[in-house]
């Protein structure tokens, strides 16, 4: 029997299909364009640099925001606010979400976050944006464990899906919350991160599929949250 469902944020709770780096660096830069003529297209220019070496918009989100501060805001608080505040408003929760989540919630299963981005304030900022934080008690990451209270565990620190590493320690804690692996789900969009390495430590996996190119490994596929109603 299911009694907890982990979801990652990236690409699965959260759509960021209007998170286009030309609208993005124009909103951040409007201001220094007037006094730093073809600074928003030297920007987008950077940026894209970036997702190049990290491979993809997912993974220097996940692995590298540090190099966006650094190379693309010039390490400059204003900027960096601004940057958040921007990417806040192009982000929104996947189709369905919201009532999916209430639907799980109300039939009892316990729900958290399970993500590999290495700056959990922009998931609690987005959760609590639109509403969402309530459906979860803990938000785990590679920099530890956001606890219902708000207390953070440090104990998953520097863990990573890539390498399983914060699966073995979620099984652990799941455990000590009296849940076993076998009673615990993740819902993810990663083939290899959220379903072959979750499958791997014995979790039951969904592959939420948006691209048409759903995973073999996975126990589930889904291509819309409403479908979860009809699996749990």
């Amino acid at each position: 029997m299911v009694k907890w469902i982990g979801f990652d944020y990236g690409q699965c709770l959260m759509d960021s299909s209007n998170r286009k780096v030309e609208y993005w660096m124009a909103a951040v830069f409007i201001d220094e364009e007037k006094e730093r003529p073809g600074i928003i297209n030297e920007k987008v220019k950077l940026y894209n640099e970036l997702i190049e070496k990290y491979g993809d918009f997912r993974r220097l989100h996940e692995k590298g925001r540090h190099e966006v501060e650094e190379k693309v805001l010039e390490n400059n608080p204003c900027l960096i606010k601004r940057y958040y505040e921007v990417e806040q408003k192009l982000l929104k929760p996947a189709d369905g979400a919201e009532d999916a989540l209430r639907y799980l919630k109300k039939k009892g299963y316990v729900l958290d976050v399970v993500s590999d981005m290495s700056t959990v304030n922009v998931i609690i900022n987005f959760l609590n944006n639109y509403n969402l934080r309530h459906f979860f008690s803990n938000i785990y990451s590679p920099i530890g464990v956001v606890r219902e209270s708000g207390e953070i565990d440090e104990s998953f620190k520097g863990v990573s899906k890539e390498d399983g590493s914060l699966y073995e320690k979620l099984k652990e804690d799941l455990e000590r919350r009296g849940i076993d692996v076998s009673e615990a789900v993740m819902v993810g969009d990663h083939p290899v991160k959220d379903v072959e390495m979750a499958k791997k430590y014995g979790f039951i996996t969904v592959h939420y599929d948006v691209k048409g190119k759903p995973s073999d490994k996975a126990d589930y596929v889904i291509s819309h949250f409403s479908e979860l109603k009809k699996i749990f």
